[in-house]
């Protein structure tokens, strides 16, 4: 056999081989989707038959799952039974979607159910050193944060065809879990803003951290307010600061404009990146108040790097069911989808507040 014609066999076999990989891969792949599908179909047809045989049958599947995923089970601290991976990842891609303050803050998964951060408290003491003359000790000293995952449930009631029609029908499995995003992300945003530690997470808007203060200076808001805000912030978070402001708010900035004339809130002409305000990106979170000022319907404008502020996932999704008032004579059903989650802002010197906003 000539080197030529070796080339082409070993050219043929190597295509040969790809070919049948491209295959078996394809096929390993649709046979996963299918096995998701099915899995899917039990639950719901589960929940609406209320078989709970099945349902724990499926909870061995769905631990398999989350584990292979690389996902905390946890203890069965909020009852119930596991969902679908898939309805989890969905809930939770679709949480992010609907939460401003999870786009921009520092997400932690499975994060445990308390968890321990050591925090600088003071940076290191840095000086020059002479030409052969011992190095001083640096100290440093550290303040401690602690997160605790609070549990946070979303309602729905649902009738017996409904999810009967749900186990077959993919759309409305992403109806399904659109609802319960929507129900907990109402939720969770309430607590990311305003949160006071009980029984939900601490909001940036909370005494865990004191940020840099400064007053509108005249009647109405004006673009000196904002430059001046900006600069309440280090220089060293600045770079990666954005504004967070109330509907209020955005609704002045957007009416403002620079010494030139020009306006200076600049709408994004690209789908899903945000608008700027003095080149910084701009969130509406309208969840902060509208109405902090006696009469005067005050409002406030954060200026900071949310990245400081930590939202901890824990552990898989779970859901009940079950019937309350007239759901026996409707043919109902209750659903109670719980997540646990926590939120903790830190670092007060990368956050900055103008108050007195109108």
């Amino acid at each position: 056999m000539t080197i030529k014609e070796l080339a082409a066999k070993k050219a043929k076999e190597a295509a040969a081989a790809t070919a049948k990989n491209a295959v078996v891969g394809k096929g390993e792949e649709t046979k996963e989707e299918d096995r998701e599908k099915d899995l899917n179909s039990r639950f719901y047809k589960a929940l609406a038959n209320k078989d709970v045989a099945e349902l724990r049958e499926l909870n061995s599947e769905f631990e398999k799952d989350y584990k292979a995923k690389g996902q905390s089970i946890g203890t069965d601290a909020d009852g119930g039974y596991l969902v679908p991976t898939t309805l989890d990842t969905q809930i939770r891609e679709k949480l992010r979607v609907l939460s401003p303050v999870r786009q921009i803050a520092t997400v932690l998964s499975n994060m445990p159910a308390n968890l321990t951060l050591p925090l600088e408290g003071t940076l290191p003491t840095t000086y020059w050193v002479g030409e052969g003359v011992a190095p001083t000790e640096s100290k440093q000293t550290f303040d401690v944060a602690k997160m605790k995952a609070h549990k946070l449930g979303g309602f729905g009631k649902f009738t017996y065809e409904s999810l009967a029609d749900t186990a077959v029908t993919p759309s409305l499995q992403n109806f399904v879990a659109d609802r319960f995003a929507l129900s907990l992300a109402i939720n969770e945003n309430a607590a990311f803003v305003g949160g006071d530690g009980t029984n939900k997470p601490f909001g940036f808007r909370s005494s865990k951290i004191t940020p840099a203060e400064l007053q509108q200076a005249g009647a109405t808001l004006a673009w000196d307010d904002l430059v001046k805000l900006t600069l309440k912030v280090n220089a060293a978070y600045r770079a990666n600061s954005v504004f967070v402001v109330s509907t209020k708010a955005l609704g002045l900035i957007m009416t403002l404009k620079d010494n030139a004339g020009r306006p200076i809130y600049l709408p994004s002409l690209t789908e899903g990146a945000p608008a700027t305000l003095l080149g910084r990106p701009v969130y509406e979170v309208s969840e902060i108040p509208e109405n902090l000022g006696t009469g005067t319907n005050e409002t406030e404008i954060w200026f900071g790097d949310f990245k400081n502020y930590l939202i901890g996932d824990r552990e898989a999704t779970r859901i009940k069911f079950g019937t309350t008032g007239t759901d026996l004579e409707s043919d109902k059903i209750s659903l109670v989808i719980f997540k646990r989650v926590a939120g903790l802002p830190i670092m007060s010197e990368s956050f900055a507040k103008l108050t007195k906003v109108k």
